[in-house]
């Protein structure tokens, strides 16, 4: 009856540490996972200032190609005006042609760059 009960007890004893092992086994399987899962969400939080960065560079630059197609416009304006069958005795100078076309751009591209250097200061651009 000893010998039943002796090997009863080893039997629980060695189920018992089975078990233990099993649950170390377990925690430790479920702190990897935690740590990975972590990493994940690193990762993703990173991926996501990523593309936050690269939409912030596009739009500079849109608002870059935004701010030349104004100046050109306001050109294009000038140019219209001047352009009406209207009498301003320009067309009588032989230079005034050139004159006017290097005039509005000139002015458009200095336009320009007194607006871009102020975003750049500004911390716009």
């Amino acid at each position: 009856m000893q010998t039943v009960l002796t090997s009863n007890a080893e039997e629980e004893e060695e189920i018992e540490m089975l078990l233990e092992n099993y649950l170390q086994r377990c925690e430790s399987c479920h702190g990897q996972a935690e740590r990975l899962l972590d990493s994940a969400r690193e990762m993703e939080d990173s991926i996501a200032v990523n593309l936050s960065s690269r939409r912030l560079q596009v739009s500079r630059v849109e608002l870059l190609l935004q701010v030349g197609t104004f100046f050109v416009s306001v050109g294009a304006l000038i140019a219209g005006i001047f352009g009406m069958n209207l009498k301003s005795y320009l067309e009588e100078h032989v230079f005034a042609f050139w004159a006017t076309t290097a005039g509005f751009i000139v002015g458009a591209v200095v336009a320009f760059f007194l607006v871009y250097s102020y975003l750049k200061s500004r911390n716009i651009l």
